[in-house]
């Protein structure tokens, strides 16, 4: 019978070997990042991921993978979503709780994303990791203007085959319209326009400045500028969750 390692080659073993020293090098960090729609939170959190060596934690992510696996919760949420209703923030928690017992990559800690939106899950999350003897070591919030976010946002344009994106400022594609390595036509997102943008922006702020409130009321609430270029921004990011992870750890 073949050993596992034979399927991987020794350039591939050694980088993971690599890897792993590397990561045993870096505090454990438990981080939220919050920021309205276009803020670039999903640019940023991967390179979190890969730098502090821990999981990104999505509630739409988890929650499919559990129903697919099958899990307590996610068997509980697959029975609440066919009754036409709306998963409570127990079973979102409970997901969490599994997530955090069942993968390896968030025994360092995780970057989440998405969650809590409310002072009550956020509540709930903080006895979560309580009964874990963990705590969140800081919440990062991406602040940039609204008139800012719509102008991101209303002038991005994907070419939807490959998933290449354009945007009419930042990146125009070399033909208006058309994707520079097919030439087919590009679309937008149907939400990426200035009516709905509005209203994600307004239920944003609604939602997510009282957790906002409960995490500063904490001592743990850092305000990124998020109106700099990705490497800058980047830069304080790592610079925001290191300090405070060190501090923790």
């Amino acid at each position: 019978m073949a050993s596992p390692l034979s399927s991987f080659s020794a350039a591939e073993i050694l980088a993971e070997l690599e890897r792993r020293m590397y990561c045993r090098t870096r505090p454990e960090t438990r981080s939220i990042l919050v920021g309205p729609p276009g803020c670039g939170k999903g640019t940023q959190s991967p390179k979190l991921v890969e730098d502090f060596c821990v999981c990104h934690l999505a509630t739409g992510d988890m929650l499919r993978a559990a129903v697919a696996a099958g899990t307590e919760m996610g068997r509980e949420a697959q029975k609440i979503m066919q009754a036409g209703g709306l998963v409570g923030d127990d079973v979102v928690v409970g997901i969490i709780k599994e997530t955090l017992s069942t993968r390896r990559d968030c025994e360092r800690g995780f970057v989440l994303d998405g969650f809590p939106r409310t002072v009550p899950q956020a509540e709930k999350l903080e006895q979560l990791l309580a009964e874990q003897g963990k705590a969140i070591d800081s919440v990062v919030e991406f602040a940039v203007d609204d008139a800012v976010l719509t102008e991101r946002i209303a002038g991005r344009w994907i070419h939807k085959a490959s998933g290449r994106s354009y945007h009419t400022k930042f990146h125009p594609p070399k033909v208006a319209g058309k994707d520079d390595e097919t030439g087919e036509p590009l679309s937008q997102r149907p939400d990426d326009n200035v009516e709905t943008l509005g209203a994600r922006l307004r239920s944003y702020h609604e939602q997510t400045t009282p957790v906002l409130g409960f995490y500063k009321a904490k001592g743990k609430l850092r305000t990124l500028n998020a109106d700099q270029p990705s490497a800058t921004v980047w830069g304080e990011l790592k610079s925001i969750v290191e300090r405070d992870a060190t501090k923790l750890a």
